[in-house]
């Protein structure tokens, strides 16, 4: 008996050298993972071996490896794609598997908080983003006139000059502005005028409704607008464009672009005249003059380090009529800004990102009467600079992106008159985020410590959710924390006006103000081409800046005025859209409705219509292939809008209506033709020059 035990060991020896020979041998497997409609890498996709049962997820660039029987099936799924299953045998061949989107996908977006692009299917926070195409039917020279037609967004007037955007009923300072990524200039001192951000060189615009400050820190209150300039591609290739209409429209660009090899590089030039100034009510003496050039290198200097340097200068000129006997007034803006970035790749798994930014603007105001302002006028020049590091890192691993990241800045403005002296502050900010996919669902918890000198710190935290229920239908919501730090004016304003009998001082004890936003919807096709999307919202916003009377001045007896953190206010409200596209023709439909309120004075707040709608459709017209047509209606409801003695007024509905057509030539010629408020409306209360508006426009493009 003492011989059992060997016995049974030499009697599973052939069973398991058995068990052995039939297993399938194992071969690696190397591969990467794209859009089929775009071909741009899909991260994080997760790929797995049904026979040899392994299983990986796809790096930031779309690689992955993993290991799989001689004979194999890979099922590769994605959130916002079709899965797709692939047999494969064994090669030395790195494969490039494409993933066919879903009814519901988007475009890539810029959505996470170390500026690399993003699969929109990676995030569950709707993004709305304008195409190059729609900016091209718009031929809208500035961004003001593009997002003028969205629902939801509203452009207000500013003083004396300017365009304002509200998003859902939030607008001015609360509203972050970026330029590729970066603040655009000239927000330091007044509010950004969105009339001054050209179209020119943009690749699309993104809007984000609703606080995003996890992401992108303070002004980021109400929501986030990025303008994207295009990636230089192709052979060589030089443009120009020419268009003038009437009310003294002129417009001219030039580009050239040269995208291959390892060196790409895109310049854009741009010089546009109007003889309306936005805000103004009369186009008597008025002129807007705006000069734009901007540039982009990029250089591959490795396969894992890639280089970048962009830059931009604006010069402006706004006249308008002050007064009946002649006087005008004019702004004069200046601006520079650039950065620089390295992005270093070591592996398919994580991406490391330094930027560097600089930035600076002037504003001067003057009075004259004619049409020039005077030599020797002595009006001071208001002026602001920026400097900003930021080093990112991002990964993805075990299902998880993840994102983070520190960003330094430095600030200062010299504005004489307004604050005394020059006034600078420093900050640091450091933030986190992880798009955590489980199956069809998506996790995007985020969050953000951002510490000024001069104001203290906020903590913004976020957590959004998507569901992919099928390929058809998604299901989303969120709560996301904004914040707005005090601006300089607010924290250190000296400006007295002792010929209106007041002062403004500043506060140097305002808090941040801060919000909450709680949003769900959801995205449904209906059949193939046919979307359709609901999402209701509601944002609470506490401790906002408001100047309030606070005594008297006992030396001069000017009353004294100081921002105090008094008012709050809440919004909310729902939109839908239906959207349906086909090869040729594409056509949508949107609805906006909202309630925007402040909840001091229980008073609906000045100037935000409570309903917006838009209507699209266009494509090429039957039997003209190379002529493409569109044509949009746009609708505004009736507002509440304070009149200028205090009293109570209104703001009336304005329907507007434009139609373009657009042909293309041979030789690389295009002609372009159009009209914008075909119906001539001339709303009550609205604040600016308006009527029927039309142009034509001719462009070129020339290939070496």
């Amino acid at each position: 008996m003492r011989f059992a035990p060997a016995l049974v060991v030499a009697a599973l020896i052939p069973l398991t050298s058995a068990g052995a020979r039939q297993a399938p041998p194992a071969f690696p497997l190397r591969g990467i993972v794209v859009d089929a409609t775009t071909g741009s890498a899909i991260p994080r996709a997760r790929i797995e071996t049904l026979v040899q049962r392994s299983r990986a997820d796809a790096g930031i660039d779309g690689g992955f490896s993993l290991r799989a029987a001689q004979t194999d099936t890979l099922l590769v799924r994605s959130i916002g794609y079709h899965p797709a299953r692939i047999v494969v045998t064994a090669s030395g061949t790195a494969l490039r598997i494409a993933l066919a989107p879903a009814p519901l996908r988007l475009g890539d977006v810029v959505v996470t908080t170390s500026r690399r692009p993003a699969a929109a299917g990676e995030s569950p926070v709707p993004v709305t983003s304008v195409t190059e195409a729609e900016i091209a039917a718009v031929a809208a020279p500035s961004a003001d006139r593009v997002l003028a037609q969205i629902p939801g967004l509203q452009v207000l007037p500013t003083q004396p000059t300017g365009a304002d955007l509200s998003i859902r009923g939030i607008n001015g300072a609360r509203v972050l502005v970026l330029q590729d990524g970066e603040p655009a200039a000239g927000g330091l001192l007044e509010n950004r005028d969105l009339s001054r951000l050209s179209t020119s060189a943009l690749q699309r615009i993104e809007v984000v409704k609703g606080p995003l400050s996890a992401l992108y820190g303070s002004d980021a209150l109400g929501g986030v607008v990025n303008l994207i300039t295009r990636d230089p591609e192709g052979p060589l290739r030089f443009g120009a464009e020419l268009r003038a209409g009437d009310g003294g429209r002129k417009e001219a660009r030039l580009d050239t672009e040269s995208g291959q090899g390892r060196l790409a590089v895109r310049l854009d030039g741009a010089m546009r005249e109007d003889r309306r100034v936005s805000s103004v009510t009369t186009a008597t003496s008025a002129l807007a003059r705006i000069w734009d050039l901007r540039g982009t290198v990029r250089a591959t200097a490795s396969p894992t380090l890639h280089l970048r340097a962009d830059g931009s200068v604006l010069r402006e000129r706004q006249r308008w009529q002050i007064s009946s006997d002649g006087f005008n007034g004019f702004n004069d803006n200046q601006g520079a800004s650039g950065w620089a970035e390295a992005v270093y790749a070591p592996g398919t798994r994580a991406i490391w990102r330094a930027r560097l930014y600089a930035e600076e603007y002037s504003h001067r105001f003057r009075q004259a009467q004619g049409p020039l302002p005077l030599a020797s006028d002595t009006a001071p020049t208001q002026r602001e600079r920026s400097l900003k590091a930021r080093l990112g890192w991002s990964a993805s691993t075990g299902g998880h992106g993840l994102d983070a990241g520190l960003d330094l800045l430095t600030r200062s403005i010299e504005a004489p008159g307004k604050v005394a002296g020059v006034v600078s502050d420093h900050g640091a900010e450091a933030y986190v985020q992880d798009g955590w996919t489980l199956g069809r669902l998506l996790l995007t918890p985020a969050s953000r410590v951002s510490w000024n000198s001069r104001w203290g710190s906020a903590v913004t935290p976020s957590l959004a959710g998507a569901f992919d229920a099928t390929p058809a239908l998604r299901l989303h919501a969120g709560a996301a924390r904004g914040f707005r730090g005090p601006s300089f004016k607010e924290l250190a304003w000296d400006f007295p006006n002792p010929f209106a009998g007041y002062a403004i001082r500043g506060n140097p004890d305002l808090r941040p103000e801060r919000s909450w936003q709680w949003s769900a919807g959801a995205a449904w096709s209906l059949f193939s081409g046919l979307v359709s999307e609901v999402e209701v919202y509601r944002n609470n916003l506490t401790d906002l800046i408001e100047l309030t009377q606070t005594g008297t001045d006992p030396a001069s007896g000017l009353l004294i005025y100081s921002p105090r953190n008094v008012t709050r206010a809440r919004t909310q409200g729902v939109e839908l859209a239906l959207r349906w596209s086909r090869p040729s023709w594409y056509a949508d439909a949107e609805y906006s409705r909202l309630d925007a309120r402040d909840l001091n004075s229980d008073l609906p707040l000045d100037r935000r219509a409570p309903e917006s709608a838009r209507a699209r459709v266009g494509g090429r017209l039957p039997g003209l292939g190379s002529t493409l047509a569109d044509a949009t209606l746009s609708y505004t409801g009736r507002a509440p809008a304070q009149n200028l003695d205090g009293s109570a007024g209104h703001q009336a509905a304005f329907l507007s209506a434009s139609l373009q057509l657009r042909h293309d030539l041979p030789g690389g010629l295009g002609l372009s033709i159009g009209g914008d408020n075909l119906f001539n409306a001339t709303p009550t209360g609205w604040t600016g020059v308006y009527g029927r508006r039309v142009y034509a426009g001719i462009r070129g493009t020339w290939r070496p």
